[in-house]
């Protein structure tokens, strides 16, 4: 199912431009045109976005891979929130327009998070049906059930869960330490980390390799891709660590 998505080798890196459907300014999205055309240049083999922009950009993308974010949440200003979010795109919407690939997105210990889980049993089930990856990022948020969002057994289980509800392929957070994504990975479902907030290149590097040692499909970076001085060069350097010789 997931050899529409994924290149030849396996890995994948993929660019995450979803944010302004629900937090904005988001500085370096400005021009989401020039960001797209730029980063897919680099050698970004996908994008998760918003029906609006895989939509009306298509032709920006090149030869990377559309996948559609099919859920959405309030709007906030310079933030964040913890908020609920629902299922507002179908997968008639994602074949409609393109789309290699649909993503739902379950806060494991969040408010909402029984919906959402129900949400990605549906699109599952309704992805197989029309022979379309389905990538659920799941992910433990701080909470009274999970107090350490990074806890690899925190991650564990939420990977667990999506590999449950169906998923092809997880989008989840990067334990500490790193290598321990190998008991998400073990599961046997492609898992790909999310970039989190902001960091600096040699540690933010230094992570995507523990992560692709430790079993890792790949990258799914939205802000420490766009948020970068660079983000072509930031997108070359992740190509390097995910499918070149800094992928181990």
């Amino acid at each position: 199912m997931t050899g529409s998505l994924f290149p030849a080798d396996g890995r994948i890196v993929v660019v995450a431009i979803d944010h302004p459907l629900y937090s904005w300014p988001c500085e370096g999205l400005e021009d989401r045109h020039k960001l797209i055309e730029r980063t897919a240049a680099a050698g970004a083999d996908a994008f998760i976005g918003a029906y609006g922009t895989l939509r009306d950009l298509a032709s920006s993308f090149g030869d990377a891979r559309r996948i559609l974010k099919l859920d959405l949440t309030t709007v906030a200003l310079r933030s964040y929130p913890l908020t609920p979010y629902q299922l507002a795109w179908s997968i008639e919407d994602a074949a409609r327009i393109g789309a290699a690939a649909v993503l739902t997105y379950v806060q494991v210990g969040g408010p909402g998070e029984l919906e959402a889980l129900c949400a990605a049993a549906s699109v599952a089930a309704a992805a197989d049906a029309a022979g379309l990856p389905y990538i659920c990022e799941c992910m433990p948020v701080q909470s009274q059930a999970f107090p350490d969002a990074r806890d690899p057994l925190a991650i564990a289980a939420a990977t667990r869960a999506a590999a449950e509800l169906g998923a092809h392929v997880v989008k989840t957070t990067l334990p500490v330490p790193a290598f321990e994504l190998a008991q998400s990975v073990a599961f046997g479902v492609p898992v790909i980390v999310a970039g989190g907030e902001p960091a600096e290149g040699s540690e933010l590097l230094a992570g995507v390799r523990g992560a692709m040692q430790a079993g890792a499909a790949g990258v799914a970076f939205g802000r420490n891709v766009w948020g970068a001085a660079d983000p072509a060069a930031r997108v070359a350097e992740l190509v390097d660590a995910v499918h070149g010789s800094g992928g181990g």
